[in-house]
C-alpha cells in the first residue's frame, strides 16, 4: 500500500497545464469552483507554449466535414459554434489577438495569431487570483474512486512524496500519447516508433491511462496523428527546431518513397502527407521541386508567427541529405546516388507530368489533383525528409460536454477529459490544435465546475449545458 504524505481538498483537479487544462482550470475557477492545476513537468505550458499560438480552426461545419469526413461532428459543430465565443473570451484578456483574420490555414481553416505564452500565465493567474492551486512537477500517477466514482488524485511530487487531492471533479488534459513509443506502435502501426517528437516530453498518454483505469471508452482515430515533415537526418530536434525545419510547403511539390514512387496526391497537405509518409520504407521520402517552389512557399509564412525563412536551407543547415542540379535529369542522377532506383523515379516524374499536363488524373496508380505543378523552374531541388508526431488525435471518449463516457456511451462519474485527450475530433483530417484545445478544456471546467454544485455565471452554466 503506497504511503499518503498529505491530504488536499479541492472542488475540481486539471491534470495538465497545456492550453486545454489552462482553460478548464480557469473555466471552473470562474464558476465558483477551487480549483487544483497539476503539470507533471517542471514548467507549465505544455506543447501549446512551444506553439506559435495560431487560433484556429474550420470556417464551418461544411468545411470540416469535408476536411474531416472521419471526424466526430457532434464535437465539431460544437467546436465551430462556439469560437467566436472563445475568441471575446481571449480578446477581452488583455492578451494579444490578432485584429483581422488568417484564412485558408492548413488549407482550410480561419484563425487568428495570439500571444499563447501571455494567454496561458492569464488562465493560471485567474486560478490562483480565486484561491486555486498551480503546481508544476506534480505528476499524477491514479485515480482515487469512490465506488464507481472518480473523486480525486493520486500525486508524486518531485521529492517523491505522495500527496492525495480529493475532489468532485477531475479534468484529464495531459496532450495525448505521442511520446510513449509502445502506444504508437500498438495503434498506429509499424514505423510508429520512428515518428520525431514535436512535442512536450510530457505527453505519454497519462490521460489514457487514467480514464481506462476508471471505465473509461476509447475513440475512433486511434491511428492517426498530426505533425510535419522534417529533413532527414537532423543534427538535432530541440524545441526551437519545430517550427524553422518544418517543411509547410511539401503540398506544392513531388513527394516519392525510397522506391522512387508516388504514393499520395501531394496537395492534401504537409500534415496529411506526413501521415501518409510514416507507412512506407523506412518511413522516410523525398520532395522534389523547383526553384519556383523553394521562393515562394518555401520561404512564405504559413501563418503569422513563424516568419518567413528558407525551410529548405534550414533542412540543409541542420544536416539533411540534399541535392541541387540545373536539371532534372541531374537530379534524377543525384538522388540515384542515394541508392534510390533512378529508372524508376524518371518514370514517376514522366507520369506525374503528364497527368499535370493533361489537367490531372491519375499517374502510376496515384492521383494527380486538377491543381497540381510539376517541376519546371531551375534550379531543381531534392530533400529527404521524415515524418514527425505533435499530437495524437484518438483518446478518451467524451460528450460534448467534456463528460468522459464508458465504451456503452454512459457517463464515468467525476470524469472529464479535454484537449488532445479527447478523440475523434481529428481523425487524419486536422481541426486546428490552440482552439480545439482551449474550447473543450471550456467545456470540461465549466462541466466540473457544475458537478460540484458551482453554476458560476449565465454564460457558464449555458457553456456546460452545451
Amino acid at each position: 500500500m503506497m504511503n499518503v504524505h498529505d491530504v488536499r481538498r479541492f472542488d475540481v483537479v486539471v491534470v495538465g497545464s497545456g492550453v486545454s487544462g489552462s482553460a478548464a482550470a480557469m473555466s471552473a475557477a470562474r464558476a465558483g469552483a477551487r480549483v487544483a492545476l497539476l503539470e507533471k513537468l517542471d514548467t507549465f505550458g505544455g506543447s501549446a507554449a512551444l506553439s506559435a499560438g495560431m487560433f484556429w480552426t474550420a470556417p464551418d461545419l461544411d468545411a470540416y466535414q469535408k476536411r474531416i469526413p472521419l471526424g466526430d461532428v457532434r464535437l465539431g459543430a460544437r467546436l465551430i459554434e462556439d469560437f467566436p465565443e472563445a475568441l471575446a473570451e481571449l480578446r477581452a484578456s488583455g492578451a494579444h489577438v490578432a485584429a483581422e483574420p488568417q484564412l485558408d490555414i492548413m488549407s482550410f481553416g480561419i484563425g487568428y495569431s495570439t500571444d499563447i505564452k501571455a494567454i496561458l500565465s492569464w488562465c493560471r493567474d485567474e486560478v490562483v487570483a480565486v484561491g486555486g492551486e498551480t503546481r508544476a512537477g506534480a505528476s499524477v500517477v491514479d485515480l482515487v474512486h469512490e465506488g464507481p466514482r472518480v473523486a480525486g488524485v493520486l500525486v508524486r511530487e518531485n521529492d517523491g512524496r505522495l500527496v492525495r487531492y480529493d475532489a468532485d471533479a477531475v479534468v484529464l488534459t495531459t496532450g495525448g500519447f505521442q511520446g510513449a513509443s509502445d502506444e504508437l506502435t500498438r495503434y498506429i502501426g509499424p514505423n510508429a516508433d520512428r515518428l520525431l517528437l514535436r512535442s512536450n516530453p510530457g505527453s505519454v498518454g497519462d490521460g489514457l491511462r487514467l480514464a481506462r483505469g476508471a471505465g473509461a471508452g476509447g475513440t475512433k482515430a486511434m491511428s492517426t496523428f498530426y505533425g510535419h515533415l522534417i529533413g532527414y537526418p537532423v543534427k538535432r530536434f530541440e524545441p526551437e527546431d519545430y517550427l524553422p525545419l518544418s517543411q509547410y510547403y511539401s503540398g506544392s511539390t513531388v513527394l516519392v518513397n525510397l522506391r522512387g514512387e508516388r504514393f499520395v496526391d501531394e496537395t492534401q497537405g504537409d500534415e496529411l502527407l506526413n501521415q501518409a509518409l510514416t507507412f512506407q520504407p523506412d518511413a522516410r521520402g523525398i520532395l522534389l521541386f523547383d526553384h519556383r517552389v523553394r521562393s515562394t512557399e518555401g520561404t512564405e509564412e504559413p501563418f503569422p508567427g513563424l516568419g518567413v525563412t528558407d525551410r529548405y536551407a534550414n533542412a540543409v543547415e541542420a544536416g539533411a541529405t540534399h541535392a541541387e542540379a540545373g536539371t532534372l535529369t541531374e537530379l534524377i542522377d543525384a538522388v540515384a546516388a542515394w541508392g534510390i532506383d533512378g529508372e524508376n523515379l524518371a518514370a514517376t516524374l514522366d507520369r506525374y507530368e503528364a497527368a499535370v499536363a493533361s489537367g490531372g488524373g491519375v499517374a502510376r496508380g496515384v492521383l494527380v489533383a486538377p491543381t497540381a505543378r510539376a517541376p519546371q523552374t531551375g534550379p531543381f531541388y531534392a530533400l529527404m525528409v521524415q515524418p514527425s508526431i505533435t499530437f495524437t488525435f484518438g483518446g478518451i471518449r467524451t460528450d460534448e460536454r467534456g463528460q468522459a463516457l464508458d465504451a456503452d456511451g454512459r457517463p464515468v462519474p467525476g470524469l472529464y477529459a479535454a484537449g488532445a485527450d479527447v478523440g475523434g475530433l481529428s481523425n487524419y483530417g486536422y481541426a486546428g490544435g490552440i482552439a480545439p484545445g482551449y474550447i473543450t478544456g471550456r467545456w470540461a471546467g465549466a462541466s466540473a465546475a457544475r458537478t460540484t454544485g458551482y453554476e458560476g455565471s449565465a454564460a457558464a452554466a449555458a457553456l456546460s449545458a452545451g
